[in-house]
């Protein structure tokens, strides 16, 4: 135990408390955080990117950037709703299994 701890009269049970959460089974969540952050990132990106190459015939400008924008902003909401939607029905059919 370090320097930090040793005054403390509460060491040992926050050592006890580490332990448990050291050794707690739980689901694998790296599959949740890459679909909560990096899908949403890249979808945005994705449809921002598309929408510039396929709006500049139309588009110039400060407005071209403003409908990209916005496109790519709806329809990542648009997908961050839809998972949340299908999460929410997952985890109800997992409580009805039960």
């Amino acid at each position: 135990m370090d320097d930090t701890c040793s005054g403390c009269g509460q060491n040992e049970t926050c050592r006890q408390a580490y332990g448990k959460m050291g050794k707690a089974k739980g689901p694998n969540v790296a599959w949740k955080a890459i679909v909560a952050f990096l899908v949403p990132i890249g979808i945005f990106v994705g449809i921002l990117a598309g929408s510039q190459r396929l709006f500049k015939s139309r588009f110039e400008g400060d407005v071209l950037t403003m409908v990209s924008f916005f496109l790519a902003f709806c329809v990542t909401l648009m997908v961050v709703f839809m998972i949340r939607a299908v999460g929410g029905l997952m985890k109800k059919e997992n409580c009805d299994k039960r």
